[in-house]
């Protein structure tokens, strides 16, 4: 799998969609920082200092980044990252206005790839899934009793 080429962060209230072509696919991140700056996320097994809320995948980049602002700030989408958001009000400790996005553009088919990659990486780090990633395919436990790594 080639390495993803992820553009810079931009807020999400305003993000860059000139560099997404449209109705490209890819993977995105979802991120905490304030002035810029990544704000540290307690986890299970220790703490995020990249202040990760979410990884995603879409075959619309600019469709399904819309739609997650869109719900966050009290409109209507189908995201389920945005109606986690809403429904348990994780903007009493992430404001809308400290969200950031980044993207790596991919083929169709790369992306459930690229982006479960993406998520066993951060439950293998932190034995916690990212916050607004209210449930995710798991094909991989990250330790058994004795310690050793084991698969499904």
């Amino acid at each position: 799998m080639a390495q993803e080429k992820w553009s810079q962060w931009f807020p999400l209230r305003n993000p860059n969609f000139k560099e997404i072509q449209e109705k490209a696919a890819g993977v995105y991140e979802i991120k905490w920082a304030v002035d810029g700056k990544p704000q540290p996320i307690n986890r299970t097994n220790g703490i995020d200092e990249s202040g990760l809320l979410y990884i995603g995948q879409s075959s619309n980049l600019q469709r399904r980044i819309k739609g997650l602002w869109q719900h966050i700030t009290g409109g209507k989408s189908r995201h389920t990252a945005g109606r986690t958001y809403t429904t348990y009000h994780y903007e009493r400790k992430f404001p809308p206005e400290q969200l950031e996005v980044r993207w790596a553009l991919l083929s169709k088919e790369q992306c459930p790839k690229v982006e479960s990659k993406l998520l066993d990486e951060y439950v293998n780090n932190f034995l916690d899934k990212p916050p607004l990633n209210l449930s995710i395919k798991r094909t991989k436990i990250p330790f058994n009793i004795a310690g050793s790594y084991t698969t499904r």
